[in-house]
């Protein structure tokens, strides 16, 4: 999720709050469509890790032998 922040210099950023990835705004306004679907690119990065980090490997089942019925 992106938060709101000022720098030193006082421009206005949208910094992610899990690894501190920030655009600036005026970018934003700039081109609002391609800042739009790089911060949905972000977040949709950090929910996939999220997704995958938590799964156990999984485990492919023993075979099984078929017996032929005549």
């Amino acid at each position: 999720m992106y938060i709101r922040t000022r720098n030193i210099a006082g421009g206005t950023l949208m910094t992610c709050k899990d690894c501190g990835h920030a655009i600036s705004v005026n970018k934003i306004c700039e081109s609002p469509i391609q800042a739009a679907t790089d911060m949905l690119k972000h977040m949709a990065a950090h929910n996939a890790s999220r997704a995958f980090a938590a799964v156990e490997p999984v485990m492919r089942p023993e075979a099984e032998a078929i017996i032929p019925v005549n």
